[in-house]
């Protein structure tokens, strides 16, 4: 299955762990060695930035492919923050490795991921870290981006709007089943949350990629929340979704009916801060453009 929330078997190599079910897979492949996959070619290029890329890699098992993603770290120093954390959490320092760690706790607290194949880490320096993090391709899942830009369809109409409200309802109950776990997904937003078929009685599973950036400080819980909600908010635009959607999100999060005057306060705040996010993505996407035209 390439989405579930399974507890994930790890068989232990060199600078690298394997998800056991995909142990003979990689094997077959002669791709169960950190050296061979860290510098893999083959495959389509799906992002390059400085310090990481990502590349979409097709790899035969029996009579049938199946769509690897290859996250790749270039070695980089943490920064000051991230060497404190990983020293108090005992997890992972590196992105790869830390990634595959957090996939492992999401589903341990019984919340649906894409399927990790594999990660590993090597030091090549005074606190500098090469790593990478293999994941299965997530179909027949979509990510709520690419349901809202290119199949609006779904959630317009009289069908429509009972999906949409549903689905709604399912992203409430799954961003508060994280922060109970003691999860917070730094950027829980509409590109990073994926919808599962609908079902025969209209609900729909929901699952969580891209797993880098996670917060596990619980005393900041109450920032948690005010982040997700502007966070989907500013991802879930109009016209497709309305302030009354909107408000439908914060309810069912908090499981209220009535607006107290703390639920005002909050909604302000929360408008306050998608409004802050707008103009902060409008002045990179400038910048970007500016960048593009010299």
């Amino acid at each position: 299955m390439t989405v579930g929330a399974g507890k994930i078997e790890i068989e232990k190599r060199p600078h690298m762990v394997v998800n056991r079910d995909y142990v003979s897979i990689l094997e077959c492949c002669g791709l169960l060695d950190f050296e061979r996959l860290y510098q893999f070619k083959e495959g389509t290029v799906v992002k390059q930035i400085r310090d990481r890329s990502v590349l979409c890699l097709e790899v035969q098992n029996g009579a049938k492919n199946r769509i690897f993603y290859l996250k790749r770290h270039a070695a980089a120093r943490p920064g000051f923050w991230e060497t404190i954390s990983s020293f108090f959490s005992g997890n992972s320092i590196s992105g790869g490795m830390s990634e595959f760690e957090n996939i492992r706790d999401f589903r341990l607290a019984g919340i649906s991921t894409a399927s990790p194949v594999a990660a590993g880490e090597r030091r090549v320096g005074f606190a500098r870290y090469e790593s990478f993090l293999v994941t299965e391709s997530f179909e027949p899942y979509i990510s709520l981006e690419e349901i809202i830009y290119r199949r609006p369809q779904m959630l317009q109409g009289p069908k429509g709007e009972k999906r949409k409200k549903k689905l709604i309802i399912a992203l409430a109950q799954l961003a508060r089943q994280m922060h109970h776990a003691g999860f917070n997904h730094r950027d829980f937003n509409a590109t990073h949350v994926l919808v599962g078929p609908e079902t025969k009685t209209g609900t729909f599973d929901l699952a969580l990629f891209d797993l880098q950036r996670m917060d596990r400080k619980r005393w900041l819980r109450f920032k948690w929340f005010i982040k997700v909600m502007a966070e989907l908010g500013y991802t879930m635009p109009e016209p497709i979704f309305t302030d009354q959607d909107r408000l439908l999100l914060f309810q069912t999060y908090k499981g209220s009916r009535d607006l107290s005057i703390l639920d005002r306060l909050q909604l302000h705040w929360i408008r306050m801060k998608i409004s802050r996010i707008k103009r902060h993505t409008e002045k990179i996407m400038m910048r970007r453009k500016q960048e593009a035209d010299r």
